[in-house]
This record gives structure tokens, sequence and C-alpha cells, in this order.
């Protein structure tokens, strides 16, 4: 209760759940609740529900809760959801390293960096668990981690971190070397393997100089070969380990793995097709950023991106969902700005000087006094580490796909470049080609003929509600005729023929109106299963409920159901010994084994009473 009165207040007071700053305290006092919750048994959204009545207690003082409550409620349910979703995972890791007695900091940093569960978190788990937590390896992890971004961007290390790096071991291997990058200016070109280990299929090479981008920041790992005397390595992705190794992961295609070929000499050669792809995609996404700030206003931030082969990912910070005509003005500003064929430069530079162009930081990120700045003179301009076209022009088409919240206050927009946005639109040609076909239509006049199907249905769905509701009454009236007393009161237990369970409901509710007090049960046959539906009116729910008859008459024929003192749904398995078996033409007829098996559940909750 302390922790959701804590997070309502802050998330009211506009702090997002994040992983920086504010909105990192507020994601650890929610993890923290929702790890209390799951010990309990809860492993379902909750805290955003308690939110609600915070609110509501606290409302009269603090006003402004009452005008973000929806907000707030969403903001918090995401983050369950999130943190749920890895929860159970985290959950057997913790288990399995209580069971040694301590948690290690490597698994306590598995557990934050994988799973998402903050530090206090663990130590909290293992209080309750008496078990330790190795904090300073945590430490350890974690500030080996702050260098990896470091190096992710680009930017050089101090002597003290690279020291830091070069004792940190990981596979048997302290790094004493650093591989250069040079995959900026170089497809191609000679270096030689300093590392090499193999995990199963998976074999990973380190070399001293290397043209590979390594996956960061969004943007995905380069792929292509890596060639020597004898051996040829398919490189299928490229990143970085904890130690901010460039690691390239692949098979070999030719030759076989050895660790002879450590020291060997190379050929490190990217597959520039791959990489054009995934640029077009990238410089895309900061055309994207722009556009939607141009359009939707400077509030615009990024929130988060994925830069793949002819696709990106760009989540933002925007507090309502984008309407069909800003997506328009955007993909149309975006195109423009292609079609312009505009130029990429980077350049490296100081802080204050990136500053003072206006550059934007995508993740908030602490950066050195020496940055690389991504501009396109008038557009945009933004500290990036990734790779770019060197004009708009090759990006070639752009195409929004799609436009969607992921949290409270958080948009994705996905969308297609290049050849896959061409690809996209042919499929769409062929679809509404069809369309046109099938219908009979123009093109031109293809949502118009839509609206009238659309019209027609709608108009025959209301004619077929009259008629059903027609004959539901109908039956009602025959039905009526078949009630028996049941202790006093008005009851009915039949079978109808060719009804599914909402026109069952429907019946009930006419036999409700028609009837005055009165209860029974409803069966049909479905899908070889016998649905029933019990029900009983108000004046005589208490005395006959619904709910509990069923559920008590359903399990003695082994089936199963559920629902309230006045209406209950639920079926029985298919029994051909007292299936009815209906005259032609009749509709209706009493169901002896139900009516039977009514009184039985009946009998048994006066005996219960």
């Amino acid at each position: 209760a302390d922790h959701v009165r804590a997070a309502t207040f802050v998330i009211g007071e506009g702090v997002r759940p994040s992983n920086k700053e504010q909105g990192y305290v507020i994601r650890r006092v929610l993890r923290r609740a929702i790890g209390a919750l799951y010990l309990l048994g809860i492993k379902e959204p909750l805290l955003y529900r308690l939110s609600g009545h915070v609110t509501e207690q606290m409302r009269h003082a603090y006003p402004e809760l009452e005008d973000r409550r929806e907000q707030v409620a969403l903001m918090i349910k995401g983050e369950e959801e999130r943190f749920l979703k890895t929860l159970d995972a985290g959950m057997r890791l913790f288990d399995d390293a209580a069971h040694a007695g301590k948690i290690s900091g490597q698994d306590a940093f598995k557990l934050h960096d994988t799973h998402g569960f903050p530090i206090d978190l663990t130590k909290w788990l293992a209080k309750h668990k008496g078990v330790e937590v190795d904090t300073e390896g945590f430490g350890n992890h974690m500030e080996i981690q702050r260098l990896k971004s470091k190096a992710n961007w680009g930017l050089s290390l101090s002597q003290g971190e690279f020291n830091k790096l070069a004792t940190y071991e990981l596979t048997g291997l302290i790094s004493k070397d650093v591989e250069e990058f040079l995959g900026y200016t170089e497809a191609e070109l000679k270096t030689r393997i300093i590392f090499l280990t193999k995990n199963k299929e998976d074999v990973k090479i380190i070399i001293e100089q290397s043209p590979f981008y390594a996956e960061s920041g969004g943007q995905i790992g380069d792929t292509g070969t890596i060639t020597g005397d004898g051996f040829k390595f398919r490189v299928s992705q490229t990143d970085f380990d904890i130690a901010g190794n460039r690691i390239h992961h692949g098979k070999f295609i030719d030759g076989s793995f050895s660790q002879k070929l450590i020291g060997v000499e190379v050929s490190a050669e990217i597959d520039i097709p791959h990489r054009r792809k995934i640029e077009r995609a990238h410089t895309a996404t900061h055309l994207l950023h722009a556009a939607l700030r141009a359009v939707l206003g400077e509030h615009v931030k990024q929130e988060g991106s994925l830069v793949e082969p002819g696709r990106l990912r760009f989540d933002f910070y925007h507090p309502s969902p984008m309407s069909a005509e800003e997506i328009a003005e955007v993909e149309k500003q975006v195109y423009d700005w292609v079609i312009e064929n505009h130029a990429s430069v980077v350049k490296e530079m100081s802080k204050d000087e990136a500053e003072s162009k206006g550059a934007l930081a995508f993740f908030g990120e602490k950066y050195g006094d020496k940055v690389r700045v991504v501009e396109i003179p008038g557009i945009s301009a933004e500290l990036c580490g990734g790779t770019h076209l060197k004009q708009t022009g090759e990006i070639g088409m752009f195409l929004i796909i799609s436009e969607t919240g992921v949290a409270a206050g958080i948009r994705r927009i996905e969308a297609l470049v290049g050849n896959s946005a061409f690809a996209e639109l042919l499929r769409t040609r062929d679809v509404v080609g069809e369309l046109s076909s099938s219908l009979g239509s123009g093109r031109d006049v293809l949502v118009r003929k839509v609206d009238e199907i659309k019209q027609n249905l709608s108009t025959v769905a209301k004619e077929l509600e009259h008629f059903t509701n027609l004959y539901v009454k109908m039956l009602a009236e025959k039905i009526l005729k078949k009630a028996f007393k049941e202790e006093g009161v008005s009851a009915v237990t039949v079978w109808v023929q060719g009804l599914e369970s909402k026109s069952l409901r429907l019946l009930a509710d006419a036999l409700k109106s028609y009837g005055g007090s009165l209860t029974g049960i409803l069966a049909t046959t479905v899908e070889k299963q016998i649905r029933l539906l019990a029900f009983s009116s108000k004046e005589v729910a208490k005395k006959f409920p619904a709910g509990i008859i069923l559920k008590k008459l359903s399990s003695e024929f082994k089936g199963g159901g559920g629902g309230s003192s006045t209406l209950a749904e639920g079926s029985i398995p298919y029994r051909p010994d007292i299936i009815v078996r209906t005259p032609k033409g009749v509709i209706i007829i009493e169901f002896k084994a139900i009516k039977d098996g009514f009184r039985r559940a009946v009998k048994a909750i006066r005996e219960e009473e």
C-alpha cells in the first residue's frame, strides 16, 4: 500500500518509470512491490487497481490526482505487465542461485540486466531466503557495463577505465588487447585474430582491428566474413561482451575451429548490401525523429529504437495517439527530405559544441568531453555512434506501417525503407486488386462499395435480431407450459433444439420477464457438448442460486461452469445415454436427466444450509 501510494503521487507529478534518474527510482519501488506480491502468489497486475484507491482517498486534498487517474493507472499497469513477463524466469534463476547459500555478483547482475531485478529487490528476496548477496561483485559488473556502454558510443576510455576492463576475466580471456573499430570508413581490412572460443555451434572471434559494427544504440550488428589461409568464417552477428570486447559470432564454412588460429592474419569483410539496408533504416530514423518534432512539437523525445535491414521501430514520448492526418504528414515530411537528397555529415566535436548545435541525445546517456554527432544540415543533429548513409536520397522509399501505444504516454512507429517499403506497396496493390476484382468495383470506388456492403450487413443483422427476439419469445411461451413446481417455485428443465449460447441467454431473459418468479436449466448441443444455462429471477435467486446449482449439476456429469446467482453457464460431455432424441418438428422437450440433476443439486444446497 505504501509503495503504490508513492508511485501514484510521483507518476502523477509527471515522472515516468524508466531506467534513469527519478524514473528509475519509481521503477525500483514498483518492482519491489511486484516482487512482494509475487511471493504471495499474485502473478497478475494488481498495483494499478490499488492506485485508484489512493486517488479516491486523496483527491479532495490533491485534485490533480483525479485529472491524471487513468494515465497513472495505465503507466503502473504497463510496468507490471513488462516486469511480470520476465519475473518467472528471474525467480527460477534466483532460486537456483540461492541454493548455493549466496547470490553471487554475477547472478545478481544477471537478475538486474536480463530480468530487470533492481539490486534492492534481490537483497530483499535474499533476506527472506536467509542468504547473502555479493553486492561488491554486483558493483564490479555494473561498472563493467558502464564502460561497455561508453565503448559502444565509440568514446575513448581513460587508462584507469582500460585497466578495469583489462583485469576482467571472461571465458578464460583477460582483455589485454583492445580491438580498434574502423568500420566507419573501411568495409574490408587486413587484421589478425587475437581470441576465439566455441560454445556448441556458436564460435566467437575477436580480431585486432574490425570493420564490423557491433550491435548497440538500437542498431543491429554487421554480418560478413573473416577469411584466412585454409579457412573462411561466416559472421552472422556482431555484438559486445560484458567486458567491451567486439565479438564476431558465426561458424566456419571452410576449415574448422582451432586455437592455433590465434595470431593468424585474416581478411575481415562486411556484407555491404546488408550494412546499406541497416543504414537506410538508421538514417530514416533520424529523419523520422525530426519530422515528429516538426509535426507534433518539440516535446517529442525518443524512448528507444530498433534499426534492422529495411525496417525500423521508433518509440517516443507523446501523450496521445497520432491521428491519421498527423501520421500522413510525418510520412510525407520524411519522404520530402529523402527525395531532396540532403547530405548526412558525421563529425566528432566537444560536448559543448554539440550542445550549441542543438544536438539531441537519444537515450539521455552520460557522455565524455568528445562526442560523435550525425547531422543532416537544417533538419537534424543527434549524438549517435551508428553508421549512416552519405545522402538521404539513398533511403529510396519510406513507409509507415503502424502507430501504436506501448505504455502510457509512449507511442511506437514502425516503418519500412528501401526495397522492403517497395515490396509492401506491391503487396498492398495486389490486395486492392483482388478486392476490386472480387467485389466487381473499380479501385476508385472500392471504399464506397465496402461501406455499402457494411450497411447492408447491418440491416440484415438488425432484421435477424428482430426475428430472433420473436422466435425466442415464442419459445419462452411454449417452455412455460412445461413448468413444474419445486419447493413452491415454478421451474423448467428443457432441451432446446438449434440454439447457441447467446440465444440461450436471450431465452432465459424472456422466460424471467414472462414467468415472474422462475428458476431452471436450459440445455442444447454444441459441437458434441451439452451446453447448460442455469437461471433464477431475482425474487428466488437467494433460494435457488443459479451459479451453485450449475456447479453441482455439471460436476455430477463430469463437466464445469459457473456464474452469478441469477445466471450461470457451463457444459458437460456429450452422453448418448442422457441425450434427448427430439421427434421431427419438435423444438423443445423435457430433459429428464437434467431435471433429476437439478433436483439433486437443490437438495444438496438445502442439506448444506
